[in-house]
């Protein structure tokens, strides 16, 4: 059962100045994070959150990725650090997650077996931000060419569609990351972003607007100047097309579980998307039953 009892600190009906929910979190052991897991537990509980995920960078046996992931061999201790806040803060629902960078040789059986069913995970997000490559290896960061030419899109948004179809995922996280480096809402970019849309849909896999985009630098495009991500065009098409989506806040400080999630929220309801957080922490928990 969910509930949905602590009301945000300080805030009024409407005021939306935290998540109820935030399943998108990190910590120091990703090397690109700071915070221990208690301390993100601990502003999460000052912002009133009841539900808190923490989902960091998932680690490999082979150190793929490893200059900014924990290293594969820390997963015992993260999750036992995990354990220990949710007997400190019984008040609030935290749960066990990792970000799933999805390597399409490992196989979903991969995942399923190392990381759910050894180390008892609630759930993962989908994050693609590596481009595959033989032998399972990395090619590149998805975005590492600008303005990102449409073959390389191409491949984020088949790897993007990949990680939904896994059905390991509760949803996937920044679904739009390679607009950072996108010059202008062209057509072909038009059409491979509505792939991950109609796949959310058919799937019925959320997508996320993801908060960090909105705390990074503003980037510099002929359309003007924006956030690298969420993307307004995407988000256009998506909440016309109805997509379920949830705010991540992406938290790589632990102030970060509520800072600019007013924004966030703002930027969701002007367009009228459907939000879904409830739904999916009911699924998480249901598949845990």
């Amino acid at each position: 059962m969910v509930y949905y009892h602590k009301a945000n600190k300080g805030m009024t009906a409407m005021s939306f100045s935290a998540p109820e929910i935030n399943l998108h979190t990190h910590c120091y052991r990703c090397r690109h994070a700071t915070g221990t897991i208690d301390d993100y537990v601990k502003c999460a509980d000052n912002a009133g959150i009841s539900v808190l995920g923490i989902s960091d960078h998932i680690p490999f046996e082979d150190f793929e990725h490893h200059p900014d992931r924990m290293f594969f061999h820390e997963l015992p201790d993260y999750i036992n650090e995990i354990e220990e806040a949710q007997k400190k803060y019984p008040e609030m629902l935290i749960l066990k997650g990792l970000e799933m960078d999805y390597r399409p040789i490992l196989g979903k059986a991969y995942y399923q077996d190392t990381y759910f069913d050894k180390l008892g995970l609630d759930y993962m997000i989908g994050g693609a931000h590596y481009t595959p490559a033989r032998e399972g290896r990395t090619s590149r960061w998805c975005s590492y060419i600008k303005p990102i030419p449409p073959e390389l899109l191409r491949e984020f948004v088949d790897l993007t569609i990949a990680t939904m179809e896994t059905g390991l995922v509760a949803y996937m996280a920044h679904p739009d990351l390679t607009a950072v480096a996108c010059d202008r809402w062209k057509p072909e970019y038009k059409a491979l972003y509505r792939e991950i849309i109609d796949a959310s849909l058919a799937l019925d896999i959320p997508l996320e607007i993801n908060a960090y985009g909105f705390r990074k630098p503003y980037v510099d495009t002929p359309e003007g100047s924006r956030p690298p991500y969420p993307w307004l065009p995407f988000w256009e098409m998506a909440a016309e097309a109805n997509v379920k989506a949830v705010i991540g806040m992406d938290a790589h400080r632990p102030e970060d579980v509520s800072s600019n999630y007013a924004e966030v929220r703002a930027f969701a309801d002007k367009l009228g998307i459907r939000l879904c957080e409830k739904e999916v922490v009911q699924k998480i928990l249901q598949k845990k039953s």
